[in-house]
């Protein structure tokens, strides 16, 4: 009964970035209508050392760091979200960085009821969503700027997925050995 509704949840979850919601609003930014999403709050940089993440291990050089799957075999991490710090899933099935409305208040990422205007489905049914942008995304030792993501209507996430709209903007990543190395 456990490993069913892990599925069903992976599977809500992975239903959630499908990115065929996406392609009117890709359609509206090409006929020049522009979305508004409020700012998020001022990233603050430190001159202290990263120390990294639980469950991820610096690398030697800067700008790489390496996580160790799970006994699921999934990566989890924590990762830091415009300055804050979010459980996350690696999700290479995710088109975008998925999370839910109560992460993104979290983030400083707001987003308007009419801001819902797509749906996904999923396994628990049709969901609505709204696109947003991440100013900073940091696992470990790899720090991106302007990652792409989903929000969820609603605060029932048990995690964020993270999808390619991070990994994309990696110079590599990939798994070996069990461990999976973001380079950045």
């Amino acid at each position: 009964m456990h490993k069913f509704l892990f599925v069903l949840a992976g599977a809500s979850l992975l239903a959630l970035t499908a990115p065929s919601v996406f392609e009117r609003y890709r359609e509206q930014l090409v006929d020049h209508e522009q979305e508004m999403i409020d700012p998020a709050p001022p990233v603050v940089e430190a001159a202290a050392p990263v120390t990294g993440a639980p469950g991820a291990q610096p690398a030697p050089t800067s700008g790489t760091t390496r996580l160790t799957a799970g006994p699921d075999g999934h990566f989890r991490t924590d990762a830091r979200l415009n300055g804050r710090t979010v459980p996350v899933l690696v999700d290479t099935g995710a088109t975008y960085v998925a999370l839910d409305e109560a992460t993104a208040r979290r983030l400083g990422i707001h987003v308007a009821p009419d801001d819902f205007r797509y749906s996904v489905q999923t396994a628990n049914g049709t969901r609505p969503v709204a696109l947003a942008t991440i100013d900073r995304l940091e696992v470990g030792r790899v720090a991106v700027r302007n990652v792409e993501a989903v929000v969820s209507k609603g605060d029932d996430m048990p995690v964020t997925l993270l999808g390619m709209s991070f990994l994309k903007k990696l110079k590599r990543f990939g798994v070996e050995a069990g461990t999976l190395n973001l380079v950045q």
